[in-house]
């Protein structure tokens, strides 16, 4: 593919994802909205990161995270797959902790090459765990308050958290495991 053809697909997903934002305005669905402009522009933000930071790798980065929103966001929140697919949460948990950890291991690699290059690989593995972990646990607390303030269903008990917590950090091991038997 051409360069650039990433960077297009990916406001391609941020226009169907404004359309649901749309859709949701004029359905009075005020919360629904809401998230999907946050996301809108959270989108936005990654996509001049990846533009600006990753590279050529951020272009597909940036492809990758317009179809994590989009599935998360509007087929997840905004038409319910959470509740009415199975297995839709633990597949975006851990498909956004795969893209989370590769992302960090990217950022390393081009901020600190040096500390990658010398870190015992335990160190590095470890840390990829702990970061696709920390963020899952961040994004247990968000599901936790929509539950609370707004009456959600999100986490639908202990063992619902528990499996997307196990989720996230076999993401974290997977990538760590991948970058540690990497050809050298």
């Amino acid at each position: 593919m051409e360069k650039g053809t990433g960077h297009t697909i990916a406001w391609g997903l941020r226009a169907l994802l404004g359309g649901g934002a749309i859709y949701f305005l004029l359905n009075g669905n005020w919360s629904l909205f809401g998230i999907l402009l946050l996301a809108l522009g959270g989108s936005g933000i990654v996509h001049y990161i990846t533009k600006h930071y990753f590279g050529n790798t951020g272009e597909w980065m940036d492809l990758l995270f317009g179809v994590l929103v989009v599935f998360n966001n509007l087929l997840g929140l905004g038409f319910d797959f959470y509740h009415t697919v199975p297995g839709w949460d633990v597949a975006t948990h851990y498909t956004t902790s795969l893209f989370l950890a590769v992302s960090a291991l990217i950022l390393i690699q081009k901020g600190y090459p040096q500390f990658l290059a010398n870190a015992p690989h335990a160190l590095v593995g470890g840390a990829l765990i702990l970061f696709s972990l920390g963020l899952g646990g961040l994004w247990e607390i968000g599901e936790f308050l929509s539950d609370y303030f707004r009456g959600t269903d999100f986490q639908q008990g202990l063992v619902n958290t528990m499996q997307d917590l196990i989720v996230d950090m076999m993401a974290g091991l997977i990538v760590g495991y991948a970058w540690v038997t990497r050809p050298k």
